[in-house]
């Protein structure tokens, strides 16, 4: 670079280093003012904390402790300041050759007319006219191209000057990056924010907005009451006593009901038994009246039944039923007996006691229409209906003489609780919460104000949610405020598999009935041929044909009768029934799955647990006695995704079953029958219905059969029989062969020293294990039974099939003692005896009816060997 090209551009290096320390010294003397307008601040600033601290402490210190924090910040941001300026001095003089021989290069290379010098503050280290970066960090000056004419004057406002113009004018900086590169090179752009915010927060009008905004929310969110044990006013809640009929119900029977009534499913511990009249639950006279008289309502719906019983108790709870089943009786007549039994409002309590919670206003209007029936007489109660949409007026000042019930919608009670301060009314006393159609307040988004409302009420209040449907967000909202809640859902619509197509047919007697049978699976497989005809012309598989038929029937003689009078139609079904042997039974059920288009005849041991899809068709031959067994008779049909029919063949005098079918039955089934036997059908189910109400039918405690399920109580049944027999016999008669009970078909032989089969004799003992639970031992005495007796009740084959039929442990036990003798002490071992161990009774009482008859088996074999002995 040539003397003459460096002297002619240093002036003007000094014209630019001369403006540029113009507008710093007129920018510092602005800043100057600015800081001494904050000092007076400051020293404002703690007369104010000082005059408030005479009024609230903790005030006082909360504001002392901000306004030293930003003092501290403002003092820090005054020293970088000072730091970063005097650097950027030192770094404009080692810059300006450099800046100066750039510049030349720029003007060689730039054409006519090109953009002006400025000044710019740029935290980017990249330049417009692509020149080497290398020589500029954050904080240079990058001096862009200019034309030779040397102009000050420029098209944009120079920024230093815009953000002088900005801290003059009180507002906040502008959005430049100037204030990183000037005054914060370190990046803490925090302490300009801070400094402006301190200054100017009372004249920044977006800034107050935005307060009186939050104000105005803040005035609408309740304040959260937290609750002592000091402050929670003890209150009853159980008020609900078993009647003795309700208390003699058994376990079976309370199902039984819950099913008939309409498909009630029960979860939770310790749920009251269900009540079927409205004279159970121990109402007042006029209640009763109200209910039964002016109402018409006869007798409680299914969710009225088990609900109310179980809020009585004191229990919170769950409903889950369709709209219009009765859920609102359900929890105002447990509502009005626990406000009664409390203390009632003082002058200066508004209440309320009682509070009921519903989506709209149609619905909360509708709430309070039934709660003023149940109150119209009682002026002990007062109720309120708090919407939106109506006069609030009204409502504080009828809230301010005080009401024990208020029903209201989330959004009204929330602008009801915040007025005056939250001192309007108090929710201290609320004792009683419900949450009607709970779901669609939550679809309609009320979740944050009934969580809101929950807080300020007691936590040990009682607490009842009804609704349609249970989805998951609503199940965790209750798992967050209910206490150990019983869930009830009613059902009635799904009795029955919806792919289960029900129909019945009444016969006039047993043979009409056998008939109607022989016809039914003349049509089916006559179909089904056609189908298989069909599939094998279009290849189908065959799956498609295989369309097998289950026939249940009472009892076990009446599936081997039947099973007769099958084969001489040409039907040869297979037969399952608990007094085949194990092995046949199961080889039977096999057969059954394996062969296509089959029959299996059974008994209703079958009617659970039964998987086989291919069944299209089941035949209740005869009707069942109990919902439960007609739900999983039926339930045996139409598996996973397919469809089948369920035929009942009943009979004039089976009212119990038309009961159930008039229950179970949908329209669209019964529009498909004729309609002289639904006629026939309904009023057969009338005439249970009144017989019911009088005392004389009564729906049949379990299934029909002699299954598993019910050898227990038929044997318990047999046994007293036959002890009665005995007993009676040894009245009449002294000699020693009376000593021996004897069997309806034992048979003695005077072949074989006139051997008779006896009947056991056992004791069954119940057991506490170490872990709990519980087990069954029985202990059946073989000491003193005849010789043959013996031997065929204690050889390994009989005990090893009984332990394979019943998975039951028996072992031989102590010793054989001749007759008229026998252990002399307690060290003798006692006379000989089997003992049967197993989980249930049920099974140890089955080892003992197989072990006996195995004894009659062995018997008749060495009979048998006997005479053949004999004859030659």
């Amino acid at each position: 670079m040539s003397a003459d090209n460096v002297s002619s551009i240093d002036p003007e290096k000094e014209r630019i280093s001369r403006e540029r320390r113009e507008k710093l010294a007129k920018w510092r003397a602005k800043k100057a003012l600015m800081d001494s307008q904050n000092e007076l601040k400051k020293e404002t600033v703690p007369l104010e904390v000082k005059n408030s601290k005479i009024t609230n402490n903790e005030n006082d210190s909360t504001s002392r402790s901000k306004l030293l924090e930003r003092q501290h910040k403002l003092q820090e941001w005054k020293r970088k300041k000072r730091e970063r300026e005097e650097e950027q001095l030192i770094k404009e003089q080692e810059n300006t050759k450099e800046t100066s021989s750039h510049s030349k290069k720029k003007n060689k290379k730039q054409n006519r007319g090109s953009q002006k010098r400025q000044i710019t503050f740029d935290d980017s280290d990249d330049e417009t006219t692509g020149e080497s970066k290398d020589s500029f960090d954050k904080s240079e000056i990058v001096v862009e191209k200019s034309d030779m004419s040397g102009s000050k004057n420029n098209n944009e406002d120079d920024p230093l000057e815009a953000y002088m113009k900005s801290l003059v004018n009180g507002g906040q900086p502008l959005n430049h990056k100037i204030g990183e590169n000037i005054l914060d090179e370190d990046g803490d752009d925090n302490s300009i924010e801070e400094d402006d915010e301190f200054s100017n927060s009372e004249s920044d009008e977006e800034s107050s907005r935005y307060k009186r905004i939050s104000k105005a929310k803040a005035k609408k969110k309740v304040k959260e009451i937290k609750f002592t044990i000091k402050d929670l006013e003890p209150f009853p809640k159980s008020f609900y006593s078993e009647p003795d009929e309700v208390k003699l119900m058994t376990d079976d029977e309370v199902e039984e009901m819950r099913l008939s009534l309409g498909g009630i499913k029960v979860k939770g511990k310790h749920c009251p038994k269900l009540i079927t009249r409205w004279s159970q639950l121990g109402l007042p006279t006029d209640i009763m009246n109200l209910i039964t008289k002016e109402l018409k309502y006869d007798e409680p719906t299914a969710i009225q039944s088990q609900a109310i019983p179980a809020i009585m108790s004191g229990r919170d709870l769950i409903g889950i039923s369709k709209t219009g089943s009765g859920k609102t009786i359900s929890y105002i007549l447990p509502m009005l007996r626990q406000i009664k039994a409390q203390r009632t409002l003082s002058k200066n309590e508004t209440g309320p006691l009682g509070l009921i919670l519903a989506p709209t206003r149609e619905l909360a209007l509708q709430i309070n229409e039934e709660v003023e029936k149940f109150t119209k007489q009682d002026r002990s109660i007062r109720t309120i209906c708090c919407t939106g949409g109506s006069e609030m007026k009204k409502q504080i000042n009828d809230l301010k003489r005080g009401v024990e019930i208020v029903v209201a919608t989330p959004g009204r009670l929330i602008d009801i609780l915040t007025l005056n301060s939250g001192k309007l009314i108090s929710t201290k006393r609320i004792t009683f919460v419900v949450m009607d159609e709970a779901d669609r307040l939550f679809d309609m988004g009320f979740e944050p104000q009934i969580t809101q409302i929950m807080k300020t009420v007691r936590p040990d209040k009682q607490c009842v949610l009804f609704s349609a449907t249970f989805p998951n967000k609503l199940r965790s909202f209750a798992a967050r405020i209910l206490t150990d809640p019983l869930t009830v859902t009613i059902n009635s619509n799904n009795l029955v598999n919806e792919n289960v197509n029900q129909s019945f047919y009444i016969e006039d007697n047993e043979n009409d009935k056998f008939n109607r049978l022989v016809n039914i699976l003349d049509g089916f497989y006559k179909v089904n041929k056609n189908i298989t005809s069909n599939s094998e012309e279009r290849e189908i598989d065959e799956e498609v044909s295989d369309k097998k038929i289950i026939i249940f029937v009472s009892s076990q003689q009446f599936c081997d009768l039947l099973y007769s009078k099958l084969e001489n139609f040409g039907y040869f079904p297979y037969t399952i029934h608990a007094g085949k042997p194990y092995q046949e039974r199961v080889m039977n059920l096999e057969k059954f799955k394996t062969t296509t288009n089959s029959i299996l005849l059974c008994t209703e041991v079958l009617s659970r647990g039964l998987n086989v899809p291919e069944v299209s068709l089941v035949i209740i031959y005869n009707a069942a006695k109990t919902f439960a067994q007609y739900v999983h008779t039926t339930g045996r049909t139409a598996r996973g995704t397919h469809k089948g029919d369920a035929i009942t063949l009943l009979l004039p005098d089976e009212l119990a079953a038309a009961y159930i079918l008039k229950r179970a039955l949908r329209e669209r089934e019964l529009s498909s029958i004729d309609p002289q036997m639904v006629e026939d059908m309904k009023q057969m189910s009338e005439r249970f219905e009144s017989g019911m109400k009088e005392g004389k039918y009564k729906l049949s405690k379990g299934f029909g059969g002699k299954g598993l399920d019910n050898l227990d109580t038929k044997r318990e049944e047999k046994q007293q029989e036959e002890k009665h027999k005995l007993d009676k016999i040894e009245n009449d008669e002294s000699t020693p062969s009376t000593s021996y009970k004897t069997t309806d078909n034992a048979s003695s032989s005077s072949e074989v020293d006139s051997v008779t089969i006896p009947k056991l004799e056992f004791t069954i003992d119940r057991d506490k294990n170490i872990d709990s639970t519980i087990s069954f031992t029985a202990i059946v005495n073989v000491n003193d039974l005849p010789q043959l007796v013996r031997w065929e009740a204690t050889k390994n084959t009989t005990l090893m099939f009984i332990k394979h039929e019943t998975g039951c442990s028996i072992t031989n036990k102590g010793k054989y003692y001749p007759e008229g003798k026998g252990p002399t002490s307690n060290k003798d071992q006692p006379k000989l005896y089997l003992q049967i161990e197993g989980k249930e009774e049920k099974d140890v009482l089955l080892s003992i009816e197989l072990l006996e008859q195995k004894v009659r088996e062995g018997i008749k074999k060495v009979e048998y060997q006997s005479i053949k002995s004999t004859k030659y």
